[in-house]
């Protein structure tokens, strides 16, 4: 009931009638709304109710883009990110996916402790209810601009074909800067994306002194898995480059 007293609260600061502000119950059973979420852990493996009559963002019926993706996750969790990364997922406590689109990626680390942020980029389909209905968290972003971090930084960047797309609105180079920024040193920021793409990372991974710690390219599509160190210029060196 915490959405009720946060809604409570807001409704008296703002001096708002208190029904104004009260969610009303679809009378139509398919609406979203209409019914109370399944308990977890099933509702974050089955498709919302209210997806039956939607396309989905693969083009498909929404309940089989639902069942497909979360499909994906599970099986490239298991069979490459929980063993192929040299990942310590026992010392990993937060994780962002910076692209989730209904959040299975999210959903396939369950088993694991760890807390996962899940943001969906303003240009792609509007999917964060589908996650909020999965018992998940999440936000919308604009990955052209600063991410709002406080209190924390982050363990682990997932990024799934988020930076090609953004590279036709941003500059890539700044995007990575953001990227330093949020990730914890010693975090891993892991890419999936169009072989071209990851090449551009890899290379300024390296310039900012990066550990590449897994890196693997097939038919135009590649991933990467690259960790930030601990590296810092000398006093000399810096003192060079902002001459230079």
């Amino acid at each position: 009931m915490q959405w009720f007293h946060l809604m409570w609260l807001y409704c008296v600061i703002r001096n708002v009638p208190l029904e104004a502000c009260m969610h009303k119950v679809p009378e139509e059973g398919s609406k979203r709304g209409s019914h109370w979420p399944a308990q977890w852990p099933s509702r974050l493996e089955k498709a919302p109710y209210w997806l039956n009559s939607q396309v989905g963002v693969y083009g498909k019926a929404a309940p089989e883009d639902f069942a497909a993706d979360y499909k994906h996750w599970k099986n490239v969790v298991s069979q490459s990110y929980l063993e192929g990364m040299g990942i310590s997922w026992s010392s990993v406590r937060n994780v962002m996916d910076m692209r989730a689109v209904y959040g299975g990626f999210a959903a396939a680390l369950k088993d694991l402790k760890v807390w996962v942020m899940n943001v969906v980029p303003i240009e792609s389909p509007d999917t964060l209810p589908i996650i909020y209905e999965r018992g998940l968290i999440g936000i919308y972003h604009d990955w052209c601009e600063s991410f709002s971090t406080y209190p924390r930084s982050y363990d682990i960047l997932h990024a799934d074909h988020l930076f090609s797309d953004l590279k036709n609105r941003c500059n890539l180079r700044q995007i990575i800067a953001e990227v330093d920024r949020i990730l914890r040193p010693e975090g891993k920021l892991i890419v999936r994306d169009n072989a071209e793409t990851i090449n551009e990372v890899e290379s300024m991974a390296k310039s900012l002194k990066w550990d590449i710690r897994f890196i693997f390219a097939e038919d135009k599509e590649g991933l990467l898995c690259v960790q930030k160190s601990f590296w810092r210029p000398k006093e000399t060196q810096a003192i060079l480059s902002a001459i230079v």
